[in-house]
């Protein structure tokens, strides 16, 4: 396998001169969106630039007001055509961009780079990008200082997707990769975020060397994107014996997902260790990786004295989509402890997608009596339902429906 030596000055090599964009301009700023080329290669990683210029003789600070402001970034890149890069686990939105006001200073230009691979797959074909956003130009750093200027910016810029021959790939990702030396911060983000989402296995050594950097989460999600034998061993080991407690989890998580049953004992040892938090990302883990596999490990939890060890149990089961875990978790709703019979009731809804409801709201198992009334419903509804119900994965987004 080739290696790739990182050196600090490589930034004349990656500015290729930015392809021709239409630019937008106010009376303070000038704005263009652009492309580095418009000849790609499948699988490598496609940046849109905005650059803004100050054309002023003061600094001025920019407030970005993209359309759609749930995505994180300061313009936003449309692709008709291209599937979504999105891994669907899970359903919902969550979390806060903390976007900030950016800085320009007088005469100069900055330049914002927005990552298209890490919202689109591009295949091979032509697309044309479709890039937009709004600028509020202001004269101090505050949200609320007095607006001087606003332009909105956008531009349809086409690119042209083919698959690469030989070494193609491997020689488009060694300018990028030699970025993860940079001394610009924003380049070696870039960089890292590149190869992280991309995550070509012929950079499996760089992936591994970048679960030490800053860029660690990210890169812990690449070894298992990468999925060969030596990212999968990277992650088990940190899994195991990592000094970082949340990169443990994070490496824990990523090692169920990577459909290799040969680390399913590895997470089973996993939950066996006395820390709550490795217990139960081991659990749901395992629950992932070994479906009915992992059923009766998972179900040994459920006898536990520690509650935090049937929750583990609990919210491994609800991952094993596996039908045989059904009337485990219905017989928990009769646990002594309200916060496993939440558990329980959540389990539940994943794999069946049912929920027994009061009114509008799901029932109520604060208390013994309400609890035991709820595990009557779900044994009536699974007495009817058993042979027939289908069964949900975490990839499976869908209202919950009444039990009865």
């Amino acid at each position: 396998m080739r290696q790739y030596s990182c050196v600090a000055h490589v930034l004349g090599c990656v500015l290729l001169g930015f392809v021709g964009a239409a630019s937008s301009s106010a009376q303070s700023v000038e704005a263009r969106f652009s492309t580095e080329k418009t000849e790609y290669l499948v699988g490598e990683p496609v940046f849109v630039s905005l650059t803004i210029s100050n054309k002023t003789a003061e600094p001025l600070w920019l407030e970005f007001q993209p359309p759609n402001l749930f995505l994180c970034g300061d313009f936003i890149v449309e692709v008709p055509g291209a599937a979504p890069a999105d891994e669907r686990r899970g359903c919902g939105f969550a979390g806060s961009c903390g976007r900030g006001l950016r800085e320009v200073p007088p005469g100069r230009s900055t330049i914002l780079r927005q990552l298209v691979n890490q919202q689109y797959r591009l295949r091979q074909g032509a697309y044309s990008l479709h890039a937009q956003t709004s600028i509020v130009v202001r004269k101090q750093n505050l949200f609320d200082a007095p607006k001087m200027d606003q332009l909105s910016v956008s531009d349809t810029l086409r690119i042209d997707v083919r698959p690469g021959h030989g070494d193609e790939l491997e020689s488009a990702f060694r300018p990028i990769v030699t970025q993860l030396n940079s001394l610009d911060l924003t380049r070696r983000a870039d960089a890292a975020a590149a190869v992280s989402e991309l995550a070509p296995p012929f950079l499996e050594d760089v992936l591994i060397e970048l679960t030490k950097t800053q860029f660690a989460h990210s890169a812990i999600a690449a070894l298992r994107k990468a999925d060969t034998p030596k990212t999968r061993a990277a992650l088990a080991q940190i899994a195991l014996g990592g000094e970082d407690l949340m990169l443990r989890i994070e490496a824990i998580q990523n090692l169920g997902r990577t459909k290799d049953e040969a680390y399913l004992p590895t997470l089973f040892q996993l939950m066996g260790l006395d820390n709550n938090a490795i217990q139960n990302a081991a659990a749901v883990a395992a629950g992932t990786l070994g479906g009915a596999t992992a059923v009766p490990r998972l179900s040994a939890f459920i006898n536990a004295r520690n509650g935090s060890a049937r929750i583990a149990g609990t919210e491994g089961l609800g991952r094993t989509h596996a039908r045989e875990a059904v009337p485990i978790l219905i017989g928990l709703l009769l646990d002594s402890d309200s916060n496993v019979r939440q558990s329980a009731m959540s389990s539940l809804f994943l794999l069946t997608h049912y929920v027994a409801f009061d009114a509008n709201k799901w029932a109520d198992i604060s208390t013994a009596e309400s609890a035991a009334s709820v595990h009557q419903r779900w044994v009536r509804w699974w007495e009817s339902h058993w042979s027939t119900c289908e069964i949900h994965g975490m990839a499976d987004c869908a209202s919950p429906q009444p039990l009865d």
